[in-house]
């Protein structure tokens, strides 16, 4: 089921699997990259209610308010160059390992990021119009969290289909 073309390795795809990679992988990274935004925009927005501006005060408080968001958006661009990893309705088996491993690290940085956005408020005092520790934003960390790990199956389910997925699409017996 592996074909060799050159230097490349080739893994054969039913059509509508292909088919499916193409627009899914564009859906999936747009509406990720459209929903980390308007995330983002009701947070700061109530943010800004709450506190009278839509930042922490502190350096540490923004770094915790956005670094998650850039973690998603950064997976969404991966989601995104998923398409690069097919050629007509094959896999390009080097392009689908790198897209794997890139998506792996990625993830497993977002999650720390969105991990340190919890703990920050907790440890530090980040807004100074409170005399105590806040609680964290728990809308934006676990909507966060959703996102990426959303976006990072869709990839690795674009990148790596299983035997069943494939059997699944296709019309051929070979699978």
């Amino acid at each position: 089921m592996q074909g060799t073309s050159g230097q490349v390795d080739f893994v054969p795809l039913p059509p509508r699997f292909a088919a499916r990679v193409r627009w899914g992988s564009v859906v999936v990274g747009c509406s990720m990259i459209v929903g980390m935004v308007l995330l983002f925009g009701l947070t700061t927005f109530l943010q800004g209610v709450v506190h009278g501006h839509a930042f922490p005060d502190t350096l540490l408080g923004k770094a915790a308010a956005v670094l998650p968001t850039l973690g998603v958006l950064a997976i969404a661009v991966l989601v995104l160059s998923t398409r690069r990893c097919l050629r007509g309705d094959y896999l390009v088996v080097a392009s689908a390992a790198s897209a794997r491993s890139a998506l792996l690290v990625t993830y497993i940085l977002t999650l720390i990021l969105i991990l340190g956005s919890f703990a920050v408020p907790m440890v530090f005092r980040v807004w100074r119009d409170s005399p105590e520790f806040r609680a964290p934003d728990l809308l934006t960390t676990f909507a966060t969290l959703a996102f990426a790990t959303t976006g990072f199956l869709a990839a690795m389910f674009y990148v790596r289909p299983s035997m069943q997925t494939l059997r699944k699409f296709s019309n051929h017996p070979i699978w």
